[in-house]
């Protein structure tokens, strides 16, 4: 990572979060581009339960299946279920996700940022030399690889999905097979 890319990471660092207003992020971002040239894009979205970086990358933010668990969870003040960290380090245990090299990287494949068994940020790849991904609480942006905040660490690694199953039949494997599942659907899902 060049110095150049510290220097807008720490930058992205301190307009990402919950200090700024959400509707400064996208000018506060432009105005990056002078000190800091970059051609990060955004994409403002509808924001509800569960929808972050994972739900994203794991094309599950706005499938019916996914956003009923979400949103029963988040009227329950619970975070066991939704698309995060763990689902991703499960996804790539469980052999959904292969390892790809980065010159592989092609319109959908993922980038997880962070070590793999708990990564701590997912991007969709556009292509090999961007990517576009959800930030925070934040908007949805098109972004050079290391083009985003510091606090997503300084490791990534590179994935595809290893068949055509789609992430959300994996999301509901997952969760149907967590101990405090049934519990939880009775409750909450009846």
């Amino acid at each position: 990572m060049r110095p150049a890319d510290a220097a807008l990471r720490s930058a992205l660092d301190a307009i990402t979060t919950d200090r700024v207003l959400l509707k400064d992020h996208v000018p506060r971002i432009a105005q990056l581009a002078a000190p800091y040239p970059h051609m990060i894009e955004s994409h403002p979205v509808d924001h509800r339960p569960g929808f972050n970086c994972f739900a994203f990358a794991f094309e599950l933010w706005d499938q019916a299946g996914y956003v009923r668990v979400a949103a029963a969870e988040h009227r329950a003040g619970e975070n066991r279920f939704f698309a995060s960290s763990a689902l991703a380090g499960t996804l790539v245990r469980a052999g959904a996700l292969i390892p790809i090299c980065h010159h592989e990287l092609d319109a959908g494949d993922l980038v997880l940022y962070g070590d793999p068994g708990k990564p701590v940020h997912a991007a969709r790849g556009l292509n090999a030399s961007r990517m576009r991904s959800k930030w925070g609480r934040g908007h949805l942006y098109d972004h050079d690889l290391w083009a985003v905040p510091g606090r997503y660490s300084h490791t990534v690694r590179f994935y595809r999905a290893a068949s055509d199953v789609p992430f959300l039949t994996w999301f509901e494997r997952i969760v149907r097979a967590h101990p405090a599942w049934p519990d939880f659907a009775a409750a909450h899902l009846a």
